[in-house]
């Protein structure tokens, strides 16, 4: 059972940098919430010239189903952003991750902020502001990652264990759909095997444009934030992941759906590119799952209407059945679907 934790106040965050440094004698910090989400609490804490993000995570998820996990994730993600860093630093990727700060045994990390004015990618996408570069400048990134990771002992070794995952995606995405569309149980179940069986690269588990921040005061530079998720697994979850995404706002925004379907084209591409592994049959069939999971699992979409609910369910049956091997011919699932919308 995860940990009990206290409440985590701004002022709490404060005084937790100060007591471990982070934050000279003498200044005053000023401290905003973040929003967090429904997983952590998250605070801005700035003072003269310097920022950071102070993240404590919560140990049941702020949801209407429960939904608990372990407050020690906090220090999987300090290490997948250190991992993170060294490798797209010596790839020359054009994407950055925030550094970490501090990190203490009582569960709470302080990393880097963001440049000041750097826009959250989902909000942009939602605005119907369709940036197919920064798609692109993820997948080379994520691309990297994975391939770098799945030759190194050592992080396999680090994050090893895919509790965080089962507690924070198989669980509430894939087991709590599958109860709730006895149709495609089985089908979803299989994936589950499937999936937990793969032990291949680094994976994210949250790589999503709600994770990634785009700095444009000197060219276009996407941030990667929020690895808590990330564990020695399959690739195809992250592929799948910021796909589904992308086509899910093709759906809710249809009279752009064509920009956003190029956007998850570049994206893919831009992956394919930077591995020497074929894994779209196992994204496509990981996106079928996670694109019903965000209409009926435990973290439905929350700006998606009903008909488009209902337009996704279509999308995710049909291909879980057999309608869409690759995909373009996902794509074009999605594509029939939003022009009845």
């Amino acid at each position: 059972m995860p940990d009990e934790a206290p409440e985590f106040t701004p002022a709490d965050a404060v005084a937790h940098l100060q007591r471990h440094g982070v934050v000279p004698q003498g200044a005053s910090p000023t401290a905003r919430s973040l929003g967090g989400g429904v997983s952590n609490h998250v605070y801005q804490v700035t003072w003269d010239d310097d920022c950071v993000v102070v993240k404590r995570p919560l140990p049941n998820l702020d949801v209407e189903d429960d939904w608990p996990a372990d407050v020690d994730r906090v220090h999987n993600e300090a290490a997948a952003i250190r991992t993170y860093d060294a490798v797209l630093t010596g790839a020359a990727v054009n994407v950055r991750v925030p550094r970490v700060v501090s990190e203490t045994d009582d569960h709470v990390v302080a990393i880097e902020c963001a440049p000041e004015g750097a826009t959250m990618w989902k909000r942009e996408l939602l605005d119907g502001r369709v940036d197919a570069a920064v798609a692109e400048a993820v997948g080379e990134a994520l691309g990297a990652v994975h391939d770098a990771a799945a030759d190194d002992p050592d992080v396999r070794e680090a994050f090893a264990s895919k509790r965080p995952f089962d507690q924070l995606r198989i669980d509430p995405y894939h087991r709590a759909t599958a109860e709730r569309n006895p149709d495609v149980a089985d089908a979803i179940h299989a994936e589950i095997d499937r999936i937990m069986d793969v032990s291949r690269t680094l994976v994210h588990g949250d790589y999503s444009p709600k994770n990634v921040l785009v700095d444009r005061s000197d060219g276009t530079v996407p941030w990667i934030l929020d690895f808590e998720v990330a564990h020695w697994g399959d690739p195809a979850f992250d592929t799948a992941f910021m796909c589904n995404h992308l086509y899910i706002k093709s759906m809710h925004n249809q009279e752009q759906h064509a920009a956003y379907a190029d956007a998850a084209d570049r994206f893919w591409d831009a992956y394919d590119r930077a591995v020497d592994w074929d894994i779209e049959a196992e994204t496509v069939g990981e996106l079928a799952v996670l694109m019903l999971a965000r209409a009926d699992g435990k973290s439905p979409v929350e700006y998606v209407d009903a008909a488009t609910a209902d337009a996704l369910r279509r999308v995710a049956k049909r291909t879980l059945r057999g309608d869409a091997a690759t995909l373009a011919e996902f794509a074009a699932l999605t594509r029939e679907e939003a022009a009845t919308l």
